[in-house]
This record gives structure tokens, sequence and C-alpha cells, in this order.
């Protein structure tokens, strides 16, 4: 590979009707740029239905100001498949409290764990919901969402593996089957740091800098800025809330199937500023399958050598270790920090 890695200092902006139009060799050679260079984009003109994406930002807020005790009825803590609620400050990255509030659903999967089995199976189970009677038609229309992300997202692999020259189905490898594929989403608020009331001893990072799994694709709700992305020189990158798109980035497992030329790009969000209504967002990550070992693609020789390599990460390089180590003892621990 060379090192004339570009620099970046905005997300470029796709346009996902190019697919099925005479135009998609034009997606394709946007979208391999990207993979080499960035590693996150915007992409507008997807398939999921305006109508169901109103109804997924309204429940988003409606989810936060259910009753405390109704919150806690759902909590992650419940659940051997770490689904449901999470209070403020529960989770960490690199060690750090990450001040956010949020709820963990999945693909609605039965649990099937038996004993003898790896312990990172009991990953899979179904989810906790609230009661209906605070938000009527939420799983439903969560669960219409998350099949239709599911469904956009294999559509991406695809993409993703013709743009670099390989079979569309290239990817499938690394995941499970249709019939027992789980994939998980998270919707989750940073209340401003006004309302954090922290002393000077305590963080105030929304999510510290990290990389994802494999392949994320996130909705930001409301126009609250906070997510940033590292360029390749170390500078922090904002994000801001584009209307009728979705962020999309690369993980670290597409990284590494890919010999290193579909780059993942460190990332974090910052706690939105005092006198801010809170940031909402939900991110939707398709997942690796638990079992999968992450053996190199046949990338074509001519890619490999177009691709640069030269990146500065503030990312935990912990996880990444354990991650290719084993897929699914890295993603269970990832949950017990």
């Amino acid at each position: 590979m060379t090192n004339n890695q570009v620099d970046f200092t905005s997300l470029p902006i796709l346009d996902y009707s190019l697919v099925h139009s005479l135009k998609k060799d034009e997606f394709l050679s946007q979208l391999r740029y990207t993979l080499f260079h960035i590693g996150f984009l915007y992409v507008k003109n997807h398939p999921i239905p305006e109508e169901l994406i109103t109804k997924i930002k309204s429940y988003s807020t409606q989810l936060f100001n259910l009753p405390t005790s109704e919150k806690l009825r759902i909590e992650m803590c419940n659940s051997p498949h770490f689904l449901g609620y999470n209070k403020l400050a529960a989770e960490k990255t690199k060690d750090i409290d990450d001040q956010r509030e949020q709820y963990d659903f999945a693909t609605e999967t039965p649990y099937t764990w038996k004993e003898g089995e790896p312990i990172y199976r009991r990953l899979k189970g179904p989810n906790q919901w609230p009661d209906e009677k605070y938000v009527p038609g939420f799983k439903e229309t969560l669960l219409e969402y998350i099949k239709r992300l599911s469904d956009f997202s294999l559509e991406f692999t695809q993409l993703i593996a013709l743009s670099l020259g390989l079979p569309p189905d290239s990817l499938y490898k690394f995941l499970d089957p249709p019939d027992e594929h789980m994939n998980r989403l998270k919707v989750v608020k940073y209340p401003p740091l006004n309302e954090l009331a922290l002393g000077s001893d305590y963080s105030a990072q929304g999510v510290g800098p990290h990389k994802d799994p494999w392949i994320t694709f996130l909705l930001q709700v409301n126009n609250v800025q906070g997510l940033q992305v590292q360029n390749h020189k170390g500078v922090w990158i904002d994000v801001p809330p584009l209307d009728g798109t979705f962020v999309v980035n690369i993980g670290i497992g597409i990284e590494a199937v890919t010999r290193g030329v579909a780059v993942a790009t460190t990332h974090r969000v910052l706690t939105p500023p005092p006198g801010s209504i809170p940031r909402i967002s939900i991110p939707f990550f398709q997942t690796i399958s638990y079992d999968a070992m992450l053996e190199p693609l046949d990338v074509p020789e001519d890619i490999i050598r177009q691709a640069p390599r030269s990146v500065v990460s503030d990312a935990d390089t912990d996880y990444e270790e354990r991650f290719y180590k084993n897929i699914g003892n890295a993603q269970l621990m990832n949950r017990l920090r």
C-alpha cells in the first residue's frame, strides 16, 4: 500500500439512488474512495421510508420520558443478552464513564444457549420491551425499523464488496445465516453539560474515542451536534446532523477482512454544551457472527496498491486486540466493562 493518505475535513454525502440507476458505477467509485480514505460517510436517498423514520424519532423521545419505575423494570442488568435500559453513566469507554442514558434492542431472537456452549452465545436472546400503555405501537414499529435496516445493511455489504473488486456476497461468510442473524440497535440520550452537575473529577464525555466492530448506520434524531471523527492527522472533525441521511461507518472487522483497504475510523461523542437540549441518536449495528474468523478476503492486488495507509487513532487498542482473537468473547467483555 502507498502512504498517500488524503486528509479530510468533512464527510462525503453519497446518493443511494445511484445504486438502482445507470450510475451505479459512479456510486461504487465514490464508495471506494471513501473506504480508502475516510471510513465514514453520509448516505441520502436511502431505502428507509421517511414515515417510519418520523415514527422512530418520536418514540425515541418518548422512551426517555417513561417513569423511572418502568425504565428500571427493563434494566439491562436483568438481561443475560445485555438488552434493555441503562442508566446515565452506566457504561464506559477506555475506563471513563460515558455520560449517556440508553436503551439496547435487537432483532427478536429466542434464547437457545445450552450448557457447554461458548458463554458469548448467551448474548443472543429476546428483548425487554416497555409496556405498550406508555408507548403504544413501539414494539411493532421498532421491529419493522430493525428489519428494514437489516435489509439495507445487507445490500450495503454487497456494495462494499463490489467497490473493492470482490463478488457481492463476499462479506456474507462473516455473518450468521438470515434465520439466526441478530442485529443490534441503541437509542441514546446525551444530556447537556449543565444537567450533569459533575464535579471537576468527573468526565463529561458522551462516548470516548473508539471504533465499531463491523458496519454502523447512525440516525441523528435531532439537530444537536456532538459526533466527531478523527482524521489521519489526529484532528477531530464534526459530523453535524443532516436531514434525510444516515451516517455510515466502517468498523475494525471490515478493515481486517479487506486487508486494511477499508479504513476503520476513530470517533467519539461530545456532551452537548450548557443550555442545549439533549442529543438523541439511534445507531444500528450490523452484527458480525460471534463465531466468525477474520480471514482476509482475496482483495485484488490493484485495489490493494491504490489504498493508502497512515492513520492516527485515540481509540482503545485493547478491544481491537481481543476482537481479532475471538469476536464473541470480545463482544461479551465489551459489555462487561
